[in-house]
């Protein structure tokens, strides 16, 4: 079979997808990209591997704080909502029932 030939395709890859591993049918684990393999280092561990530590000092105490107080009223928007909605729709249920 001839592979299709479109007018509007100048041949750019928009993404490259050939580095994924899918899983089975049945597997909860999300996809995720395979690590390339580092050249030349052999079989040395990486040393940058938690890039996340390296930064912890960068910020003050107050800054942190703030930061994580700012995550910390994310999730409370969140679940705001979430029960806001699951009352709604309970008080909706109760209503047509009754």
């Amino acid at each position: 079979m001839a592979k299709k030939v479109y007018d509007d395709d100048d041949g750019r890859t928009i993404a490259d997808m050939s580095g994924l591993d899918f899983p089975g049918a049945f597997s909860f684990r999300g996809v995720r990209p395979k690590k390339p393999e580092p050249e030349g280092k052999g079989d040395q561990p990486e040393t940058d591997d938690r890039p996340w530590e390296a930064q912890m000092g960068q910020l003050s105490k107050s800054e942190r704080r703030m930061a994580i107080l700012g995550a910390l009223k994310a999730a409370m928007l969140i679940a705001l909502a979430y029960i806001a909605g699951l009352g709604l729709l309970i008080w909706l249920m109760v209503a047509v029932l009754t």
